[in-house]
């Protein structure tokens, strides 16, 4: 098959693809949506892959040759850009497939919108008195000794202060007494709420700043290592659509975005949605290597 040449329906259709692709895992990146269904990032995604299908078939119809009929030769300098954008965009948006399989579910996001109009927060309270006897667990290497006690504690709600009766509250060496300050979660504007000891919802968002803290110099790592290692010629001539190089390289980046459909729009498959969302975070690898091995 002849390789066809490039004109300006390949260049618009090639640069909205990759915009939009950019734009898409920006978007997942920045937490556009905080909690499935991700739509916004659905959208643009969807709309990277029209753009890719159009560039496909523009660079199939596209009958740019040399006036002689010699075979198409390149002739603008290489875009200083392209390198960049393999080296850094593909770690990118492999770390926003990851992470999206951290997003936390619809029902847990919508919940914490609402507890958070609600005032929803850690507060300190006053123990008014012991509503049950303190079990007293000795602990272990790994944990000191604490107790276990029911606690009648005065809540500052909004709309005046009530008792609440707690069970199981923890407290370390010694049982608690009337007077002592103890700190539980609750809605001060919403009574209905209830009061809890262990309520931090700021846990998924903290894991999901440590898994960045983690992976993120990994992979910048990588991103420098594929930068230094490019070639520069070589990805400019990727511009011009080969069927052996880009077909299965699309349907790689394309089989990413399927796996991550159950994560995105939280449906479980085989019951696992997590999962598969991991999976997707290793397309864009298996792509540029698939590229890289075949491109010259």
């Amino acid at each position: 098959m002849t390789t066809p040449g490039r004109n300006k329906a390949t260049t618009l259709t090639g640069w909205g693809m990759v915009l939009s692709g950019g734009a898409a895992v920006t978007a997942s990146l920045r937490g556009v949506s905080p909690y499935p269904p991700l739509l916004p990032e659905l959208a643009l995604a969807g709309l990277t892959v029209l753009f890719a299908a159009a560039w496909v078939v523009t660079s199939y119809r596209s009958t740019t040759r040399d006036p002689l009929g010699k075979p198409y030769r390149e002739t603008r300098r290489p875009n200083p850009v392209l390198p960049y954008l393999f080296a850094f965009g593909v770690p990118l948006a492999a770390l926003a497939a990851f992470m999206t399989a951290f997003t936390v579910s619809g029902p847990y996001g919508r919940e914490t919108e609402r507890l958070e109009r609600a005032g929803y927060d850690r507060f300190q309270v006053s123990v008014v008195r012991l509503a049950g006897r303190p079990a007293f667990h000795p602990g272990d290497e790994d944990r000191a000794p604490y107790y276990l006690t029911d606690l009648t504690l005065r809540i500052p709600y909004a709309d005046g202060p009530r008792e609440v009766t707690v069970p199981g509250m923890y407290t370390r060496h010694r049982a608690p007494s009337p007077g002592q300050k103890v700190d539980v979660y609750f809605a001060p504007r919403d009574p209905g709420t209830g009061v809890t000891e262990d309520g931090d919802r700021d846990r998924h968002r903290r894991r999901s700043i440590l898994v960045l803290v983690l992976v993120c110099p990994f992979l910048l790592a990588v991103a420098i290592a594929m930068r230094w290692q490019m070639d520069v010629e070589a990805l400019h001539r990727l511009r011009r659509f080969r069927p052996v190089v880009h077909l299965p390289a699309l349907a790689i980046l394309l089989t990413g975005l399927i796996l991550l459909l159950p994560k995105a729009l939280e449906f479980d498959v085989a019951g696992f949605d997590r999962l598969p969302a991991v999976l997707a975070s290793l397309t864009p690898f298996l792509a540029q290597t698939w590229v890289a091995l075949r491109r010259r």
